[in-house]
């Protein structure tokens, strides 16, 4: 590689999809990002990611997708498979049986790689963000759905089938019922992703909030905000308390739209996680907030994959 190859990382959430341009360092040279049409076929949607890609290198490089100094793409979405380089179903998306892998290479013209976005995230946070320093760490993340990223002994934790890791579906033990995106019931999904925690908000409260706006409440001490960010801390903790007795990670790092609310709330995951997990764990797991922002972590994870991937 050479100090002019570029590469694309690219994140298409349930919401919205991101668009990074990088250099091979990890310097984001540009980013873009747009609404996630699930109202089109996928390979349509692909091609229109392309477009936008192939307008940002013209804008920032002047040159145009196919030349070899691209050197290829790395692309997180719900539920891909990297050693298929499919999606078999994600429910955010509304997407089945997808060779999005093959799609990317058609329509970007260079070599890619699909991968979890959330494992994309741990990816980049253990590249350039937060995760530099550390051997072991889990990303969660909490946006739209919620999402899980295992850096075990420096590697990405991927399972068997590419599948591992899903810590959204996790099962947690709760008064109440709640269906989760993918059918079933109770999985930290239900109560961690946004709409999970806006459902919370309102049985609390009756209204309806921003994540911005519980934050800002919370640190002013607001009693009902205090409430709720106690009440989401304590289903979090309940399923990370059992993850964390079964592979003794050095930090979990928050990611996502909750990453928002910053050090106080990881201060409370870390005070509730002491109270409920193994003696043998107290005091010496972190909560560190994701450093590469709750918007960019999955590209700059994209990128990282795609120059090692070339690198090889």
């Amino acid at each position: 590689m050479n100090s002019q190859q570029v590469a694309f990382g690219i994140d298409i959430g349930g919401t919205n999809t991101k668009i990074g341009l990088f250099d091979c360092e990890g310097k984001l040279l540009a980013y873009h990002h747009l609404s996630t049409r699930t109202s089109v076929k996928p390979a349509e949607f692909i091609e229109e990611i392309a477009q936008e890609s192939n307008r940002i290198l013209k804008a920032e490089c002047a040159i145009e997708l196919g030349d070899k100094r691209v050197i290829g793409t790395g692309a997180g979405a719900p539920m891909a498979n990297y050693f298929t380089g499919r999606i078999e179903h994600a429910p955010n998306l509304g997407w089945k049986d997808v060779p999005l892998q093959k799609l990317f290479e058609k329509f970007m013209k260079a070599p890619a790689v699909i991968e979890n976005d959330a494992n994309l995230a741990a990816v980049g946070e253990a590249r350039w963000g937060s995760g530099k320093n550390l051997n072991d760490f889990i990303l969660i993340t909490l946006g739209t759905g919620v999402g899980a990223g295992l850096i075990l002994e420096n590697k990405l934790y991927r399972g068997h089938n590419a599948l591992g890791a899903e810590g959204g579906h996790i099962l947690i033990p709760h008064e109440k019922r709640r269906l989760c995106s993918c059918g079933g019931m109770n999985h930290l999904e239900s109560f961690l992703s946004a709409s999970g925690i806006k459902q919370t908000i309102h049985e609390l409260t009756g209204e309806t909030w921003t994540i911005e706006h519980l934050g800002k409440l919370f640190y002013e001490h607001d009693l009902r905000a205090t409430t709720i960010i106690n009440t989401i801390a304590d289903e979090l903790i309940s399923g990370l308390a059992s993850v964390a007795i079964l592979l003794a990670p050095e930090a979990f790092i928050i990611g996502g739209g909750v990453s928002k609310l910053g050090q106080p709330f990881n201060d409370v995951l870390e005070q509730k996680f002491n109270q409920q997990a193994h003696f043998s764990l107290k005091g010496k797991v972190k909560f560190i907030t994701a450093t590469l922002s709750a918007e960019k972590g999955a590209i700059y994870g994209g990128a990282a994959l795609i120059i090692d991937e070339v690198s090889k």
